[in-house]
């Protein structure tokens, strides 16, 4: 009931707070979000929408990695949680930011660039589970 309260009085105030535990947020939100991104990354975009499309996917993981920040479980006040969650959000705005030159571009040679930085996102999730999570599965690319 106190942590409730305290999730209230935080709420209240206008404060960002965690309201599921970090599993639930890897499998309500981060899990399928991920998912698209690699269903999109799966082959070259054919027009502008698929290029946008990408864009899209991988900005979701990107701000949703935000949402590690928030946790509030023992690992999460460790120096680590936040520098993997950071390279964890860059990794996914890289596979962004190229994909939004494609956006604007529309040229097939730069679908090259997007899956070069793709394998970093799970290669960042990996590195994550492995040091906080170890029975957290493993991200494919």
């Amino acid at each position: 009931m106190a942590q409730i309260l305290a999730l209230l009085f935080v709420i209240l105030e206008g404060q960002p707070a965690q309201v599921v535990d970090t599993g639930e947020l890897m499998d309500i939100f981060l899990k399928p979000a991920y998912a698209e991104l690699q269903q999109v990354m799966a082959k070259p975009p054919a027009d502008r929408k698929e290029w946008a499309t990408i864009y899209q996917k991988a900005v979701r993981v990107a701000e949703l990695s935000n949402l590690l920040f928030f946790r509030t479980h023992e690992d999460a006040r460790k120096p680590e949680w936040s520098a993997t969650a950071a390279r964890a959000r860059q990794a996914a705005a890289d596979v962004a930011a190229a994909a939004l030159l494609g956006l604007r571009t529309v040229k097939p040679e730069n679908y090259t660039a997007v899956r070069a930085k793709y394998p970093a996102v799970a290669e960042t999730c990996n590195a994550c589970h492995s040091t906080f999570a170890r029975d957290a599965v493993t991200v494919k690319p």
